[in-house]
C-alpha cells in the first residue's frame, strides 16, 4: 500500500493474483487513501487452457529457477492435476468466475482481443473510463500487434 501511494494517479498494478489473495478492500466499495477516493477496477485476461498449458510448458522449461520437465506428455499431467508451482489454471479460472458479474471487474480473453482487437480495446477503454479519439484505436492496435 506504500508503495501504491507513490506511484502516479491512473495505477496499473499486473499481480496475477487469485481473488483469494487480494485485500478485501480491493473489491469493496472504495479505498480512502489520504482524503482521496479510489474505485479499483480490474482487468481479468484469461486464456483458453490449451494455449495456456503450451505457453507455460515453454516458460517452465526455459525458467532456471523452475523445475524442467522432460517430455510434454510428464508436464501435461502436472498442469492437468495441478501439480505445478503454481495453482491449477482450472481452479485459478474458477475463481475468477464467481466475480464474473463484479461491476468492478471486466474478464476477457485473449482469443476474443486476437479476433476483434479495437473492439477488446474500446470495451477495455470504456470499462476504465478512458477518453479516446475513434482514430486512436487503430493506431494502439498498430502498436501492439506482432
Amino acid at each position: 500500500l506504500q508503495r501504491m501511494k507513490k506511484l502516479p494517479s491512473r495505477r496499473i498494478i499486473l499481480p496475477h493474483l487469485p481473488p483469494h489473495l487480494l485485500t478485501r478492500s480491493i473489491l469493496q466499495a472504495r479505498l480512502r487513501i489520504k482524503l482521496c477516493v479510489f474505485f479499483l477496477q480490474i482487468l481479468v485476461l484469461v486464456w483458453n487452457p490449451k494455449d495456456m498449458a503450451v505457453s507455460y510448458y515453454h516458460f517452465y522449461n526455459n525458467m532456471p529457477v523452475l523445475p524442467s520437465f522432460a517430455s510434454w506428455d510428464e508436464y501435461f499431467a502436472g498442469f492437468m492435476n495441478g501439480k505445478l508451482i503454481s495453482e491449477s489454471y482450472f481452479d485459478h479460472l474458477v475463481e475468477w468466475n464467481k466475480y464474473i458479474d463484479h461491476e468492478r471487474i471486466m474478464m476477457i480473453s485473449y482469443e476474443e482481443l486476437k479476433e476483434d482487437q479495437i473492439l477488446g480495446m474500446k470495451r477495455i477503454a470504456a470499462f476504465f473510463g478512458f477518453s479516446l479519439c475513434e482514430e486512436d484505436f487503430p493506431r494502439i492496435a498498430n502498436k501492439t500487434s506482432f
